[in-house]
């Protein structure tokens, strides 16, 4: 088994060593034990992921938000790549930093297999991600080089004990969420998935997870009654480790899922490639039919509207705090 035993962090090279000597973002660790809490309420975290700085922004500004994440897919489609550690680390990093100082809310990162070949190489990833303000990272075990395979259970809880370790060593208590890829990649036969997630699973606990994640469960097909059942013997499973699922449109309400005591509920992919379909069907009606009623949804979001969302993403945290103080002075008065 994984042990979080001492790792020497190395300064990754170039432009993201200087960087994360360079910055230090307030409050790095109070966002973290924010983001933590949030786990352990019995009330569901439903967790927005965002592709860039504006769209952090503007889903950071609602009501019901109380953290936000990346996509590694919506990033990296943002330039015109799959993903897959595809992205630089210097570029994931310079994202992350941005969408930190943009928002006041905890952001994780999803940080894919952990950009490294090595335990130290992933704890320099980790590292990095906790300078620029990350509280939270997602590790998941799918191989970045293969599709049809995963990382071997222990080679990837030892990565979540390099991540622990890292945080530990900075003294941020970020969550370690631990993705494994059996249900989402389709590994072995189907009767035995459900076994391999657990044993998986219970692993990274071990080695130091605070959050374990399984998109694709309980699969597609799967009725609602169906969907109770594996969920529920899921969570029994694992007992005080929070469980975090991928929304999809045939998995169980949110309040169905609170019930079953999920923890946690990511968006994923989901709103980017929403946003995309909307284009694309948008302009494709307006050059078969010329016919405009498509773009009438953009009006619920006016362009003042955005600009002002954008405009305060723009400005660093006490800016944002200062402005409200002043706002609640005059009001006061």
């Amino acid at each position: 088994m994984a042990t979080a035993s001492a790792l020497p962090i190395r300064a990754t090279g170039g432009e993201t060593a200087g960087r994360a000597a360079r910055v230090e973002p307030a409050h790095r660790g109070a966002r973290a034990r924010q983001f933590r809490a949030m786990h352990q309420s019995p009330n569901i975290l439903v967790l927005a992921n965002a592709w860039d700085v504006g769209s952090a922004a503007l889903l950071a500004g609602l009501p019901g938000i109380r953290a936000v994440a990346t996509t590694s897919a919506g990033v990296a489609a943002t330039q015109g790549l799959p993903d897959g550690e595809q992205l630089s680390l210097d570029h994931v990093l310079a994202l992350v930093e941005q969408i930190c100082r943009a928002v006041d809310v905890p952001v994780s990162v999803d940080l894919e297999a952990g950009y490294g070949r090595s335990t130290a190489e992933v704890a320099d990833s980790v590292a990095s991600m906790i300078e620029v303000g990350a509280a939270g990272v997602n590790l998941e075990d799918g191989d970045p080089e293969r599709e049809d395979r995963l990382l071997t259970a222990d080679a990837h809880a030892e990565r979540i004990a390099a991540a622990r370790t890292a945080a530990r060593q900075l003294d941020v208590p970020i969550v370690v969420n631990a993705r494994t890829d059996v249900f989402w990649r389709g590994i072995g036969v189907p009767d035995g998935r459900f076994a391999e997630t657990a044993r998986r699973l219970r692993l990274y606990a071990l080695a130091g997870a605070d959050c374990v994640f399984v998109p694709g469960f309980p699969g597609s097909g799967v009725d609602p009654a169906q969907q109770r059942l594996m969920i529920g013997e899921l969570v029994d499973h694992l007992g005080d480790v929070p469980l975090n699922l991928l929304a999809a449109s045939t998995l169980l309400s949110v309040a169905e899922l609170r019930a079953l005591n999920v923890r946690r509920l990511s968006v994923g992919s989901a709103l980017y490639r929403l946003g995309m379909a909307a284009v694309r069907d948008a302009m494709d009606e307006l050059l078969s039919t010329g016919r405009q009623e498509s773009l009438a949804r953009a009006e619920s979001l006016s362009y003042a509207e955005l600009a002002q969302s954008l405009a305060a993403g723009s400005m660093g945290s006490a800016e944002r705090a200062d402005r409200a103080d002043r706002a609640g002075s005059n009001h006061e008065g």
